[in-house]
C-alpha cells in the first residue's frame, strides 16, 4: 500500500516489571521509533553504509549499537544527528513501574500490558508527528509503515491485533480518552511488519537510537551521555514547544506518578526537562 513515512521501531532492556527482577536485570526499559519520509527511505541504506565505514566494519551488512567502541558509539550518533530522520523515544524506569495498575482491566501491568502502553505512548507521538508533517507538506496521503525489529519473547499476532485496536478506536473516537491519542488514518493494518534486524537497514537506526537512550539512562560514566545527547537535532519537537520533552524524549513514570533516579536526570534535562 502506498504510505508517506515508514516508523523503525526497536527496543533496549527487558518489558518485565516483576516484582522481583532477575540478578543483572536493567532498571530501564526503553522503545524507539526512527521515522523518515517514503522519499528518504531508500537513503537509509546509504546512511548505514557510510556509518560501517566509519567504524571500519565495511565487510558487515549489519551494526549493532552494543557491539561498538564508545567512541564509534558517538560516531554513528554524530552521524545519525546530520540525516532526514525524526527520532521518538520513550524511556521508563521500571522500579518505579512496578505494581502500577492497569485501571482499565484493574490488575498489575504485566509484561505485555507495560509494553503495550509503552508502544502506545510512542506511536501516539510518531502518528501526531506524521500527520501534521502531511500538513505542512501538503500530502493527502498521511500513513506510515511501522516496522518492528523482531526480538523474542514478544506476541507479535498480539502485537497487530492491538495496532488494529488503537486505529479503530482513533478513528470511532470511542477509545478511552488521553491527554494525547493516536492519530487516526497513520497506523494501517496492512502496512505493520516485523523483520529481523539484519534485514532492514532502518532497523539498525532505531537500535542506535534505542541504544543510546537506554546507556544514557543507566549512565555510568559521563562519557556515557555524549551518542544520546549527539542526536539532539534529530530528536523530534512538539509543534511550537522549545524542547523534545513529554514529545520526542518521553520519561516514565509520568512527574505526577514518581521520580526517576538522580542520576539518570542529566539526559532529561538535556531534553529540555527539569525538577524546579
Amino acid at each position: 500500500m502506498a504510505h508517506s513515512f515508514t516508523a523503525y521501531i526497536d527496543e533496549a532492556g527487558d518489558p518485565g516489571i516483576k516484582a522481583k527482577t532477575p540478578v543483572g536485570a536493567s532498571e530501564w526499559f526503553v522503545v524507539s521509533a526512527a521515522v523518515v519520509s517514503t522519499e528518504r527511505d531508500h537513503d537509509v541504506v546509504d546512511w548505514l553504509r557510510d556509518m560501517r565505514e566509519a567504524v571500519r566494519m565495511q565487510q558487515r551488512q549489519t551494526l549493532h549499537y552494543r557491539n561498538l567502541s564508545q567512541s564509534n558509539r558517538h560516531r554513528v550518533c554524530r552521524m545519525l544527528s546530520t540525516k532526514h530522520v525524526r527520532l521518538f523515544t520513550v524511556a521508563s524506569h521500571k522500579t518505579n513501574m512496578r505494581g502500577r495498575r492497569n485501571h482499565r482491566i484493574g490488575k498489575p501491568l504485566g509484561k505485555d500490558e507495560f509494553y503495550n502502553w509503552c508502544l502506545r505512548l510512542l506511536l501516539e507521538r510518531v502518528t501526531s508527528w506524521c500527520s501534521r508533517r502531511a500538513v505542512l507538506e501538503g500530502l493527502e496521503n498521511r500513513s506510515a509503515r511501522i516496522v518492528f525489529s523482531e526480538r523474542g519473547g514478544h506476541d507479535y499476532h498480539h502485537l497487530k491485533a492491538y495496532l488494529d485496536l488503537l486505529e479503530a478506536q482513533a478513528v470511532s473516537g470511542h477509545g478511552v480518552k488521553l491527554a494525547r491519542e493516536i492519530v487516526p488514518g497513520v497506523i494501517t493494518p496492512d502496512l505493520v511488519e516485523v523483520r529481523r534486524h539484519d534485514t532492514l537497514a532502518g532497523l539498525q537506526l532505531a537500535d542506535i537510537a534505542a541504544s543510546a537512550f537506554f546507556q544514557a539512562a543507566n549512565i555510568r560514566t559521563v562519557e556515557d551521555l555524549d551518542p544520546a545527547f549527539a542526536l539532539q537535532p534529530r530528536v523530534a519537537r512538539d509543534l511550537r514547544a522549545r524542547s523534545a520533552a513529554e514529545f520526542g524524549l518521553l520519561r516514565l513514570p509520568f512527574k505526577q506518578h514518581g521520580e526517576i533516579p538522580e542520576v539518570s536526570r542529566p539526559l532529561f534535562e538535556k531534553f529540555g526537562y527539569s525538577w524546579d
